[in-house]
């Protein structure tokens, strides 16, 4: 096996909130809510600190729950790499890496609850909106 060219620190949890909708109505249910936000910082070397911030549910009374996750590391690259493939790993692959990381949160969360696990899907980051600092 092959190191990557593209590698991250330990994932950190810099934010975490979770509330029931005392407002919520099963019967209009259709759906949990997910919208993301992934901040790209990068410094002068091969070096960019990436956050993915994630939204479930919300307030509204079709969402049983809302909470709110952010996950960041510190992502590095050689510097062989092209610029337009290092853009693409830090829209892309970055955050779905830290997804992976918030998914067991999410679920242990919501199970402790009156709810059912929160299995959180897949996520095709491809079209992601990105905030360069």
């Amino acid at each position: 096996m092959k190191k990557s060219k593209f590698q991250f620190t330990d994932p950190e949890l810099e934010k975490l909130e979770f509330d029931i909708n005392t407002e919520y109505n099963a019967d209009k249910f259709d759906g949990i809510v997910l919208e993301s936000h992934t901040q790209v910082k990068r410094n002068d070397s091969n070096e960019a600190y990436i956050a993915l911030t994630l939204r479930i549910g919300g307030n509204e009374e079709n969402q049983p729950f809302s909470i709110l996750v952010k996950m960041s590391a510190n992502f590095s690259w050689e510097e062989n790499l092209e610029e337009k493939l290092v853009k693409s790993l830090l829209k892309s692959n970055a955050p779905a890496a830290l997804l992976s990381y918030m998914r067991p949160i999410v679920s242990m969360m919501t199970m402790s609850s009156r709810y059912p696990a929160l299995n959180i899907p897949f996520i095709d980051f491809t079209q992601n909106e990105i905030s360069e600092e």
